[in-house]
């Protein structure tokens, strides 16, 4: 919880430090593949199969980041003062007019040059399967023409999936894809860009 505490500066290498060292801690062995881009903003896409999804975001996003989350995570005591911190957008999926403000909010924090991170699934698979992916980000992607970064994650949901109390430990690999030209977005369309990004995903995701 510390971090919480940090000046902004310090925040994010904090925080990759501290998940880094909490992933090692409790089995999950973090591997990434691939760099994340030093120049630009991006919206970050990725597969959601576990609980650990959310402290393995540090250990490969560079730069200022937030993200587009559940809105009862906003309710952990723990983990409040730290989402928070990194401004997460909550989201009611079941409520449009709320989800809509939240991809608003989401927006403005890609024009101050934040990354917004985004899990197009919207909840875990249970089967390690990916599951059909929302419109929202995608849409937002199309207006904002910020470039989307798809990134796979696999061994994660061996580790810990939804429907299993027990953890196995084992490597966690994060597979880092290059970006969705923008150039492409208008041939493409949200429709079009989904189906182009969840196969992006689907690849970096496959079991090695």
């Amino acid at each position: 919880m510390a971090v919480a505490l940090l000046r902004p500066s310090a925040t994010y290498k904090a925080a990759r430090y501290s998940c880094l060292v909490l992933m090692w801690v409790v089995g999950a062995q973090v591997r990434v593949e691939g760099e994340f881009p030093r120049e630009g903003t991006f919206i970050v896409m990725f597969n959601h199969t576990s609980f650990i999804d959310m402290f393995l975001v540090p250990t490969f996003m560079r730069g200022r980041y937030t993200g587009v989350m559940a809105e009862e995570r906003m309710r952990y005591p723990l983990l409040r003062p730290l989402l928070r911190r990194f401004r997460a957008v909550p989201i009611v999926r079941e409520d449009q007019q709320r989800a809509m403000a939240a991809l608003q909010r989401a927006k403005e924090a890609l024009a101050e040059g934040f990354h917004v991170v985004i899990l197009p699934e919207g909840t875990r698979t249970t089967d390690g399967a990916l599951l059909p992916f929302k419109s929202g980000g995608f849409h937002m992607a199309v207006q904002t023409g910020a470039p989307i970064l798809p990134v796979g994650i696999s061994g994660a949901f061996d580790y810990k999936p939804k429907d299993r109390w027990t953890i196995d430990p084992g490597p966690v690999h994060i597979r880092i894809g290059p970006p969705i030209p923008v150039e492409e977005y208008g041939a493409l369309g949200p429709a079009g860009l989904k189906e182009r990004v969840r196969a992006e995903i689907g690849a970096l995701s496959a079991a090695v």
